[in-house]
């Protein structure tokens, strides 16, 4: 359960704030259950992939107490949620776990790719993390971790500046984490791809469509070589049913993969390489793009993916409805002599009203949360029934 209290504390300076906060979270407690714990059964896994935009990045995204307790909120009705965009600097990340989820959870978090500059910033992979964040009483973490970089020969190609072909790595380097819950283990990979230009003819969008299909690709023959060694193992072992052995070359990819479509190339390079989108839903914002994805590719023949969906936070939180209210919360921060409260930003450069609301729609909300929906599924992993009925079958059998 997420830690609410700092709603009471965090706007002592201004009352109808607090009072505006308190019923957005109890409006965004009701829409998430009626979506996603009315429709889904507690033992089964939530899993979840959130590209939360530039988490950590201080200044015009420097997330106040309202937005975390927003993002909090979503979170805490899942059990496991790859994160894209984590920043560098991991304050956030951990006053997120600390201070408003609570010890229920834990993460793991990856390196960012790239060399930082002297702006902070780094090449394409623009200083970014990738996390998992896990409640701990329904995922176990199996202690394997590893970022994936390409063989020689496997990688992708790219123009250098003296216009000759080379070989480089992901943008983002994928991550990789073994998680079990309830009788299924699986591997988890989550991406941020790089998005570079949405011409179907650019250099970028080339690199976009090898980024996808390299790690499919990868990730493919991995799994097929971990289930053959398991089998083979099994065998050696002397297992009634050596198949059994490699049922936990169970592979997840998700993340933010900029897939344009579900007829473009982009979607192509995972459905060619064996993995199965487990959800159909746009992501963006504006309801055009598949951007985000979980795909699967399963050994165990138990696995199944019971139902999906995209969490719209906007329909629930930070409302279209909502900009005069914002306006007004700016203008009395002003008053008061406020210089560093983010909600300035709304009434910086004098904007008038109605550009101080466009700006609310356009760019302060999605600082405050993201430009993506939360993409979920629900995974089945209680095999319980399919086991016994497995030993009734085998007991009837001549040797019984």
């Amino acid at each position: 359960m997420a830690k609410i209290h700092r709603v009471r504390w965090g706007f002592r300076t201004d009352a109808e704030h607090r009072r505006f906060v308190a019923e957005r979270l109890k409006a965004l407690k009701t829409g998430l259950k009626a979506e996603i714990h009315d429709t889904t059964n507690e033992r089964s896994l939530r899993l979840a992939t959130w590209n939360i935009m530039h988490f950590g990045n201080s200044g015009t995204y420097d997330r106040t107490v309202e937005s975390m307790l927003y993002i909090a909120e979503i979170i805490d009705h899942f059990d496991l949620v790859a994160v894209q965009e984590v920043n560098r600097n991991l304050s956030k990340l951990n006053e997120l776990v600390d201070k408003y989820l609570g010890d229920e959870w834990e993460y793991v978090v990856s390196d960012t790719s790239g060399k930082p500059t002297g702006e902070g910033r780094t090449d394409d992979g623009n200083n970014e993390r990738l996390a998992f964040l896990f409640r701990k009483r329904k995922v176990r973490f199996c202690k394997e971790v590893g970022e994936i970089v390409l063989p020689r020969g496997s990688g992708i190609e790219v123009k250098n500046d003296q216009g000759t072909v080379e070989e480089v790595q992901f943008a983002r380097t994928p991550f990789a984490v073994t998680f079990r819950s309830g009788w299924l283990e699986f591997k988890l990979v989550t991406v941020h791809i790089l998005y570079g230009s949405s011409s179907n003819s650019s250099a970028k969008m080339a690199r976009r469509k090898d980024e996808i299909g390299a790690i499919a690709r990868f990730l493919a023959d991995r799994q097929e070589w971990e289930r053959d060694q398991g089998v083979a193992i099994a065998r050696e072992e002397g297992w009634v049913k050596p198949e059994e052995g490699g049922w936990n070359a169970n592979y997840m990819l998700l993340g933010d993969f900029n897939i344009v479509s579900p007829e473009h190339e982009t979607m192509q390079r995972l459905s060619e390489n064996g993995f199965e989108s487990a959800t159909g839903h746009t992501t963006d914002l504006g309801d055009k793009h598949h951007y985000d994805q979980i795909a699967v590719k399963a050994a165990n023949p138990h696995f199944k993916v019971l139902r999906s969906g995209a969490f719209d936070m906007l329909a629930h939180v930070y409302r279209d409805q909502d900009a005069d209210h914002y306006l007004a919360v700016a203008r009395r921060a002003q008053e008061r002599g406020e210089t560093r409260d983010t909600i300035l930003k709304l009434i910086d450069d004098e904007r008038d009203d109605a550009g101080a609301k466009a700006y609310f729609k356009r760019f302060y909300r999605r600082m405050q949360l993201s430009d993506h929906k939360l993409l979920w599924c629900e995974v089945e992993t209680d095999y319980a029934g399919e086991y016994l009925d497995a030993v009734i079958a085998d007991s009837m059998g001549p040797a019984a």
